[in-house]
């Protein structure tokens, strides 16, 4: 608005009872600079939805907690979570949530981060669930023979722990003419990765430990045993772990 001066002058002819004349002034003011009724509010923040952990790796029938209290919002409204979970056709809510996984395979994790305004965010990952492999392997070989043992290595093994027991099977051994073993561990591209000769029983080598970057291929390993003289008994233990 403006500001308006108006000068109203009223002459008044009227003949007052003293025979005298009235001057009346009225002067009306009002702002004279534009004022703007203007409203600010503050700018309204959508929250951003975090999962924690991120992209986990679990064993089978294993519990994990997934919370969603790294979510935020620059508003600081107060946030609802509504979490989803593949093959599951339920909704569940609450900060933290806690699932079991009784099979293996990759599973997506859902969560919807709502605040009071009702805007909301999502984020998505994925939960691995995975076994450690167990195998027991026994068996016998005559001079000449040649055993093949096979078990699965998957993506993500983090080692591969093979014990074993040798056991000399003749009722008469004359030293010198022990029963013995050539054995080694091939990975699924047929490289071989240990290597042990001339196993004897009670020998002071017993196991192999493969871990890292030698477990890259992935698919099945193999261990071959040949008994190259006498008789020889084995047992053998292989664990590979994720």
């Amino acid at each position: 608005m403006k500001k308006i001066s108006l000068l109203l002058i009223l002459m008044l002819f009227a003949l007052a009872a003293s025979g005298g004349y009235g001057y009346y002034t009225l002067v009306l003011d009002e702002d004279d600079a534009d004022t703007d009724d203007t409203t600010s509010s503050g700018s309204t923040n959508a929250p951003i939805a975090k999962i924690d952990p991120v992209n986990p790796k679990i064993q089978v029938d294993t519990n994990i907690t997934f919370t969603a209290s790294k979510s935020t919002d620059a508003d600081n409204d107060a946030l609802s979570y509504v979490w989803t979970f593949e093959g599951d056709n339920k909704q569940y809510e609450g900060e933290n949530i806690e699932r079991n996984y009784p099979e293996e395979g990759e599973f997506e994790v859902r969560l919807v981060v709502t605040d009071s305004t009702g805007l909301s965010d999502d984020a998505v990952t994925m939960v691995t669930v995975i076994s450690n492999y167990h195998g027991e392997f026994s068996g016998s070989l005559d001079e000449g023979q040649t055993e093949t043992i096979s078990f699965p290595v998957e993506l993500g093994a983090v080692s591969i722990d093979v014990d074993w027991n040798l056991t000399d099977t003749r009722f008469v051994v004359t030293p010198g003419d022990e029963a013995t073993v050539d054995m080694y561990l091939e990975d699924s591209e047929g490289n071989a990765i240990e290597n042990n000769t001339d196993e004897q029983e009670g020998s002071d080598t017993d196991s192999w430990l493969i871990m890292d970057d030698r477990l890259e291929p992935t698919g099945t390993y193999k261990i071959v045993i040949e008994c190259t003289n006498g008789e020889m008994d084995f047992d053998f233990v292989v664990n590979v772990k994720y």
